[in-house]
């Protein structure tokens, strides 16, 4: 096997060293069609850039990435076609070439070239469920499981490759492995969109309605937003402020903060003065722990535009994360009073008195915010917690309940209601919520624990 790898990298050298003498010769930018000014601002330094050395494989590949991350895709795949002949051991332009081509739909090529990649980078995960993607579109459904279990194996905490297992076992009809592996994933993951499609997806077919409509609802047109370092590092070749900050809300939204702040920070150099720009950062880096920095921000909003009553609700939070409990009241009953019906407040208001110590006051607005909105889960759990506290476990079982029917891969509900069921004498209940707990996170401390309550409560 090793003489193999030896003789296919000597034949990629040699390829490079021919490639030298013929080299086509970079295009202009009036070669790339009707693009934006701005797209052709940032073509033409790159094309610059590789006028210096066309014989630089890095230079045709960085070229190639302006293309891709401005939807030139064709001139795209010309460039990486080239970056990989003069520098065929780079697996990160072959890696490229194969997305390219799957846009174009030469899924051949794709996966001829994915696979190159895969050689000179088999530790690089998502080059796996790329090409479990492609195989699964052309119903290879074997070689795509492999793939993604490839992948999983790199990743064990990853979404996409999770992901693509469900697709294949969907496709497969086989929907309990479906839901097994997607409730487990979504335990560490909670909330991606397009794993609750896939989700709802196969609580449809085998008849679980009610969690279907939920998880579908939640999930609806949830694209997948996953990590990939390479094609990250192709986005910030973007140009146009819109679709950048598109990009910086997807990746908010799939959690992935890191590269929503260094998005959003890059349009807040272009647009220092942008109020809405700003007000998203500032909620971005408290969400990310990066609390002083988000509240500064935040400041500055709330007093460019005292009316913006989501910044005031991100300010409060951001407070309260800092202990200046004051500041977070005044702030959350500013947003409140601007905007009197917004669920969210409420809940942000019930978390600054529970952390305050004042239980009563933070289950009132906990029903206040579910009164609000009816599908908020998050404070129907904490609602439940507060009333476990007040030894109230009659109406703590059943706000857990609903929160478990709401969302059933929420451990933290089937917990509580595993808790409560036990304190009210109701045994078989308890081991039952406790069966499902364990099928989302058997390791979960919170599990392990009732569990053993239980098991104390059964002698």
């Amino acid at each position: 096997m090793l003489g193999v790898l030896v003789l296919a990298t000597a034949g990629v050298v040699l390829v490079g060293v021919c490639a030298r003498a013929t080299v086509p010769a970079p295009p202009r930018v009036a070669d790339l069609g009707a693009i934006a000014p701005e797209v052709a601002d940032a073509a033409r330094l790159a094309l610059d850039h590789l006028h210096q050395d066309p014989h630089d494989g890095s230079r045709w590949g960085q070229f190639g990435l302006t293309c891709e991350a401005n939807g030139i895709v064709g001139a795209a795949r010309n460039a990486y076609a080239v970056a990989t002949s003069l520098d065929g051991s780079n697996a990160k332009w072959w890696y490229r070439l194969a997305y390219v081509e799957a846009r174009l739909g030469r899924s051949d090529d794709a996966i001829r070239d994915v696979g190159r990649a895969i050689e000179l980078s088999p530790a690089y995960a998502p080059a796996y469920w790329r090409l479990g993607q492609w195989l699964l579109d052309r119903n290879d459904t074997g070689g795509s499981e492999r793939a993604f279990a490839h992948a999983a194996e790199l990743d064990p905490d990853g979404v996409a490759p999770a992901a693509g297992l469900a697709r294949v076992y969907l496709q497969r009809h086989e929907e309990p492995r479906a839901i097994d592996v997607l409730e487990r994933t979504l335990v560490k993951n909670p909330g991606d969109r397009y794993a609750l499609q896939l989700l709802g997806t196969a609580y449809r077919r085998v008849g679980r309605i009610e969690e279907a409509e939920f998880a579908l609802a939640v999930g609806e047109a949830g694209e997948p937003v996953w990590a990939d370092p390479w094609t990250d590092e192709m986005l910030q070749f973007r140009r146009g402020f819109a679709v950048r900050l598109k990009d910086a809300t997807a990746y908010f939204l799939a959690g992935q903060t890191a590269p929503a702040i260094a998005l959003l920070e890059q349009l807040r150099r272009e647009k220092p003065d942008d109020v809405a720009l700003l007000s998203h950062l500032g909620e971005v880096y408290v969400v990310a722990e990066r609390v002083d920095e988000g509240v500064r921000i935040l400041e500055h909003v709330v007093a460019r535009d005292p009316e913006r009553f989501e910044a005031w609700v991100n300010l409060a939070s951001g407070y309260m994360k800092q202990g200046k409990l004051d500041r977070a009241r005044q702030s959350i009953d500013r947003a409140l009073a601007i905007n009197p019906g917004l669920g969210r407040a409420y809940e942000t208001k019930a978390l600054i008195e529970w952390r305050a110590g004042d239980e009563r006051g933070a289950l009132e607005m906990f029903r206040t915010a579910v009164r609000y909105d009816p599908r908020d889960v998050r404070a129907l759990v904490y609602a439940g917690m507060v009333e476990t506290n007040l030894a109230r476990p009659a109406s703590a079982i059943e706000t857990f309940a609903r929160a478990t029917r709401l969302d059933p891969t929420r451990v933290d509900a089937w917990v509580g209601v595993a808790n409560a069921a036990m304190t009210l004498g109701a045994l078989e209940r308890a081991a039952a919520a406790l069966q499902h707990a364990a099928q989302l996170n058997p390791d979960g401390p919170a599990v392990k624990q009732a569990a053993l309550r239980l098991q104390s409560l059964q002698r």
